[in-house]
């Protein structure tokens, strides 16, 4: 079957960084029947503020717009956020916000020339879009005294360190969640597929498996060749094993659905998870009706199932996107840069005078139950985990219908906090 094309999936990218290489998640472009929702009349919700003033505030951000992995629509969300955050919300503390851009291609030679120029820049924060070799800028900012914030814990320096600020679920605790979830299900096994390395065999040691004892779920790492996955071998262990679930946390759009076809053909009766793999029904049509998905925010495809706040939120963001030229994009990885930009400007609303680095680093680590943007409520002080950059723990779980739309089966975040 013929695949249709879709924007790179950054839960693809981040769940390789746990399993073979990297990232957490966003939606794809909308699959069939996936509706987003509608725009509000007049393409704004907001209420008139007075319009920024001073001395701009600015902001880097640096994203992969190059190399083997682009996500040019996250530049976007955030370069139309930008324009809402000045037109509609009055600016960032009331002062005009300027987001200063440096495009990498992956490499740490790119990240750290981008970290150089924002530097120059005398930016008081840097975000990330989605940078994979942004590890190597770490250092940098922090002699700089400027904070790095982001959604996705795209590297294994970025989860633990001190500098750093991350809205999204923490990378680790999307294996544990699915536990969670499924044993809340009443599952009793679980059996997922891993490519074989060392990422993918220290998450399961450290991770799936003391988190599926703490829950008294049996569970087991099935172990392939990343290289050349016969997928139909799989599928028939999955099928001899007869688990309750089975599929991956870690995949591409690709091994989502060869994998699901595999489960399919070969008599697979439990359920079945398919990493954050959203183009699912796009790619193998009726075999993927009741796969499920997550997400660590509410997708403007099932506005209905979120909360009414959430909803607004949605609605107003589709509004801005479609204004914008951009409603192709709506239900697509824009939306993460776009919330993670307005989350900032709630983040930084009540800081008085200058606001430097070591301003916005204090405002974030005093950030302590506030409501994300599309989101839940974070806490950035690095105590949600332990140590964690992560300022969220909890995932929302989406399931294909009939007609390819996802619809969420949980309706409250599924968190770990205490878990892992």
């Amino acid at each position: 079957m013929r695949r249709a094309a879709r924007f790179p999936s950054l839960c693809t990218v981040l769940l390789l960084a746990l399993a073979s290489a990297a990232s957490a998640c966003a939606e794809d472009t909308p699959t069939a029947g996936g509706a987003t929702p509608e725009a509000v009349e007049g393409g704004s919700t907001s209420v008139a503020v007075p319009a920024p003033s001073g001395d701009p505030l600015k902001i880097g951000f640096v994203n992969n717009e190059g190399g083997s992995f682009s996500v040019p629509e996250l530049r976007i969300g955030n370069e139309v956020a930008e324009e809402y955050i000045n037109e509609q919300l009055g600016g960032i503390a009331g002062r005009p916000l300027e987001v200063v851009r440096c495009a990498t291609d992956g490499s740490p030679e790119s990240s750290i020339d981008c970290a150089n120029q924002l530097i120059e820049a005398d930016v008081a924060a840097v975000m990330e879009g989605t940078d994979l070799g942004a590890d190597a800028l770490l250092p940098l900012l922090a002699d700089a005294g400027i904070p790095m914030i982001g959604h996705v814990q795209f590297g294994p320096a970025r989860m633990f360190d001190e500098n750093s600020f991350y809205f999204g679920s923490a990378a680790i605790s999307y294996g544990a969640a699915a536990l969670k979830y499924y044993a809340d299900e009443g599952a009793e096994s679980v059996l997922w597929f891993f490519p074989d390395d060392a990422t993918s065999r220290s998450f399961t040691d450290g991770v799936l498996v003391p988190t599926a004892a703490e829950l008294g779920v049996d569970y087991q790492t099935v172990y392939y060749d990343a290289a050349n996955p016969n997928w139909a071998v799989l599928a028939t262990t999955a099928v001899s094993e007869a688990p309750d679930v089975s599929g991956a946390l870690a995949a591409t759009d690709a091994q989502c659905a060869d994998l699901t076809t595999a489960l399919r053909d070969g008599g697979f009766e439990g359920r079945i998870l398919a990493a954050s793999c959203v183009g699912l029904h796009a790619d193998i049509g009726a075999a993927a009706v009741g796969v499920d998905t997550d997400a660590d925010h509410w997708k403007p495809g099932d506005i209905e199932a979120a909360p009414a706040a959430k909803q607004e939120e949605l609605r107003e963001y589709a509004a801005v996107m479609e204004a914008a030229g951009h409603e192709d994009l709506v239900a697509g990885n824009a939306l993460i840069a776009f919330a993670d930009l307005i989350t900032l400007q709630r983040v930084l609303a009540d800081v008085e005078g200058v606001i430097d680095g070591a301003a916005v680093t204090e405002a974030l680590r005093a950030t302590k139950g506030l409501d994300s943007f599309a989101g839940p409520e974070i806490t950035c002080d690095h105590t949600v985990l332990a140590g964690n950059s992560a300022c969220a723990s909890g995932l929302l779980f989406f399931q294909f219908d009939e007609d390819g739309a996802l619809k969420a089966t949980t309706d409250e975040f599924v968190d770990v906090t205490g878990l892992v």
